[in-house]
């Protein structure tokens, strides 16, 4: 089994951030392809839905919810270890 990258965790984070994958794929200079598969790779990992789509917009799911505060942590220390 793969793991899950600090790269993926960033993806998911803007996805969110910014209110879905196109506006993620702006601000962080991704093309929208390329953050909907690490996304779906990352669901497809922790086995888990992190989002479900409603109209255009991502919307966190409970397991999302929780999953993005220890994401924000991980990649707080990540950048403070850099």
């Amino acid at each position: 089994m793969s793991k899950v990258t600090l790269d993926q965790w960033r993806m998911f984070q803007a996805v969110v951030e910014h209110g879905g994958f196109a506006q993620a794929s702006e601000a962080i200079f991704k093309s929208q392809s390329t953050i909907s598969y690490a996304i779906s790779k990352l669901q497809h990992q922790l086995g888990i839905d992190l989002l479900e789509i409603q109209g255009r917009k991502a919307v966190l799911t409970e397991a999302g919810e929780a999953m993005l505060r220890r994401a924000k942590t991980l990649l707080k220390e990540a950048d403070a270890l850099e």
